[in-house]
């Protein structure tokens, strides 16, 4: 299983990342994306800018896309001149959540995910699933309910994947891994 986060659901949007400002003088932006993979953009052809108030909005068709380090440069369709990039500054960028390219099998958007029930291999529900925390060897997926807090690995060995219908994600966390989360104590043998 693999896990993409590509930014925060708003119903039929995905807020993919931030206007940083502006960037020479023809009003390209300079955009931080949520993912921190700013070729994510690439895919991206119309966008949403949210104003900081989330009162004004405007679209965009995406005229050219390229990525600079950890930020991307967009030059969007009838946006001209550094002062009026500049002016958007500090503006969330979202995408039509059906705009997401398709993933393959066993790979899931975050915000698929989040909220998600989950039920272990035996049939023990856990909770849902509150918060991803990427590290650098494997992500691993926060699961918060009834007074516990589990921390499940997302590797084949601790996540079967998604139930029949779709509605809750069964893992098969290996003994102890549960009675550890949940802060019990495991007996060992000396």
């Amino acid at each position: 299983m693999k896990i993409l986060d590509v930014g925060v659901a708003y119903g039929g949007q995905i807020a993919v990342g931030k206007v940083a400002k502006a960037h020479g003088i023809k009003g390209e932006l300079k955009v931080y994306p949520f993912s921190g993979r700013p070729d994510d953009f690439c895919d991206y052809r119309l966008l949403t800018l949210i104003g900081p108030d989330k009162g004004l909005s405007r679209s965009y068709e995406v005229d050219h896309c390229r990525p600079l380090e950890n930020l991307v440069l967009l030059q969007l369709a009838g946006l001209s001149g550094r002062s009026a990039a500049e002016g958007l500054r500090g503006w969330e960028v979202r995408i039509a959540r059906e705009l997401l390219p398709t993933l393959g099998e066993g790979i899931f958007y975050w915000h698929e995910l989040a909220g998600l029930p989950v039920i272990s291999e035996a049939g023990q529900a856990l909770g849902r699933i509150t918060s991803l925390l990427a590290t650098d060897a494997h992500d691993i997926l926060v699961i918060t309910g009834a007074g516990s807090e589990y921390l499940i690995p997302v590797v084949d060995e601790c996540v079967a994947g998604l139930a029949s219908d779709g509605k809750a994600l069964i893992v098969t966390p290996p003994p102890g891994l549960l009675e550890m989360n949940a802060g019990g104590v495991l007996a060992y043998a000396s």
